[in-house]
């Protein structure tokens, strides 16, 4: 499994692991589907037949919507989201609502609220059912049940769960006379959730979610406590406007809310902001809340008699004005900025800011300010790598004169991203000035540091020799001789025991940290291959002389060699 592109970087391989990935691979013959040997067991079968019917669903749904409009909206109602294309994923993340084609806390919430109000409301129009039944209670059971069912038919993945467990913790509430929407169901929600899933608590999706909800009940709470509450108007058209005016509110300070609860989270995993998503999601939410949520449960409802394209259709014109608000935003300077990545402590101080600022009910609630303030402090102050090196050992990546990153090797699209998202570089890892201030052969590569260090990454053995006697730092996926001049070594079998590997650079000095430890120990991990003996000396002599070939862009991907390393 890949491991981390860089140290404190996404761990594929982690992630794989607790989602029980054993392996990931490709193909490159034909697929054929054919009969299995016996008859597979309940449950695979059982699940099966659940995805069939979402295969189906989805395809009723973009068929009859059509476009990007009918992939989004197949994707909130099945959580299917491979006929959504790149530019339109790209639209919504620019303009900070991509979080709406992730089944989650948004949907699961809109969808028990559509249950609880159809429920409550047809039994209200039953004068014997409104005075003698409890309908809440009834309302709240009928919700409990509809989320489950629309967990299950949208996929049952992790994010997914975890707030149906919310959803029906807040529910049950209900059932036994208790506030839904306090931080003790919260609280209770976590601890099943963490009894469960204990290593989601280091993810951005429990981080992101749980943030978000107990910002918006401190807030809520906050607002209740306030004293003189205004007087409600008597008209129609009074109350009309009241209600929307505190509608528009609502919208607006929850967008508030969560955006700045969840802010720290989202910038630590994945190292952009979207300033202009409290536009996005003031403008799309209402319709996604009122329109596109309750004819998704509709049509949902309907579609096995066949009755649903109404919803389908009324539905899609409502994804196309999302997906047009989001196209207007994104389209808006500066509707994504790409921001360094920033420690551990940075983000513990940021939710310590954030515990303090929900948790208490008091003025002490104001020393949230003090881990919050040093905790941005630590955020706008990162302290960047000046070399990162690839965890095979074929590229990496230099800081130049110009204060920039430079790529050498043969490092991955992926690889390079995550090294320029951290290093708070928007560029695209195919732009061609990352590659033009390197000097670069078939048996490796020369870059200078912006403090003036020769660096050399080197590919075939024969070029060992010579640049140990001249690079400062050497990087290597072979075996560095034991005799290696050069004041820092990253080789094969460094880089089989430590993984990708980060260097900072200080005057004489120098930091290395590395994405593990050579007795870091972890299932997901292979145990680092032991070598009985070192490398033999390779004498000068018997190395012929490296020649420099130019310009540098012709050989920015240089083949590797055929020596095998090590």
């Amino acid at each position: 499994m890949p491991e981390a592109a860089r140290p404190g970087g996404y761990d594929f391989a982690r992630d794989a692991y607790f989602n029980r990935i054993g392996a990931v691979g490709s193909l490159t013959g034909k697929v054929e589907i054919r009969a299995p040997p016996s008859a597979p067991p309940y449950d695979l079968a059982l699940n099966a037949a659940i995805d069939r019917a979402r295969n189906a669903l989805t395809r009723r749904i973009a068929d009859v919507i059509g476009g990007q409009a009918g992939a989004v909206a197949a994707a909130l109602v099945t959580g299917k989201r491979g006929l959504i294309d790149d530019d339109t994923n790209q639209i919504l993340r620019g303009a900070g609502i991509y979080h709406i084609v992730s089944i989650s806390g948004l949907h699961m919430v809109l969808a028990a609220g559509t249950f609880f109000w159809l429920a409550r409301a047809l039994l209200a129009l039953s004068s014997f059912a409104a005075l003698h039944w409890p309908c809440k209670k009834i309302a709240a059971v009928v919700a409990m049940i509809g989320a489950t069912a629309y967990c299950v038919f949208s996929g049952s993945e992790v994010a997914t769960e975890r707030s149906l467990i919310m959803i029906l913790v807040m529910l049950g509430a209900i059932l036994i006379d208790r506030p839904a929407l306090s931080l003790r169901n919260l609280a209770l929600s976590a601890l099943i959730v963490l009894a469960r899933e204990p290593e989601t608590i280091l993810g951005p999706s429990f981080q992101m979610s749980y943030a978000a909800v107990a910002a918006l009940i401190a807030a809520a709470e906050w607002d209740r406590a306030r004293p003189g509450a205004e007087e409600p108007p008597t008209g129609y058209l009074a109350r009309a406007g009241r209600w929307l005016r505190r509608a528009a509110l609502g919208i607006l300070f929850t967008t508030v809310v969560a955006t700045i609860a969840t802010a720290p989270f989202g910038t630590y995993h994945f190292q952009n902001l979207q300033p202009f998503g409290l536009i996005g999601n003031a403008l799309a939410l209402p319709l996604v809340s009122l329109a596109v949520m309750p004819c998704g449960v509709a049509g949902v409802l309907a579609y096995p008699f066949g009755l649903d394209r109404l919803s389908w259709s009324v539905m899609g014109y409502a994804v196309e004005k999302v997906l047009e608000v989001s196209a207007w935003v994104n389209g808006l300077s500066g509707s994504t900025v790409i921001v360094p990545a920033f420690g551990v402590g940075a983000v513990a101080l940021l939710s310590v800011g954030l515990l303090l600022a929900t948790l208490m009910a008091s003025p002490l609630r104001w020393l949230a300010l003090v881990p919050a303030s040093l905790g941005l402090w630590l955020a706008a102050t990162p302290k960047k790598f000046d070399v990162y090196v690839d965890r095979t050992g074929v590229g990496a990546a230099v800081r130049g004169t110009d204060g920039k990153l430079a790529l050498i090797g043969r490092s991955s699209g992926f690889t390079a991203e995550q090294w320029l998202k951290a290093d708070g570089d928007a560029r695209r890892p195919s732009d061609p000035t990352l590659r033009s201030r390197a000097r670069c052969d078939p048996r490796g590569c020369i870059a200078t540091s912006f403090d003036g260090r020769v660096v050399a990454l080197v590919q075939d053995r024969r070029a060992l020799i010579e640049d140990c006697a001249r690079a400062e730092i050497l990087l290597t996926r072979l075996r560095a001789p034991p005799n290696c001049g050069a004041a820092v070594v990253i080789d094969g079998r460094f880089l089989a025991e430590h993984g990708a590997t980060a260097i900072r650079l200080f005057g004489p000095t120098h930091q290395i940290e590395t994405a593990r430890t050579a007795a870091e120990s972890r299932p997901w991990r292979r145990a680092p291959e032991t070598v009985a003996h070192p490398p033999p000396r390779i004498e000068p002599s018997r190395l012929p002389r490296r020649r420099q070939t130019g310009p540098p862009e012709e050989a920015a991907d240089p083949p590797l060699s055929s020596d095998e390393p090590g």
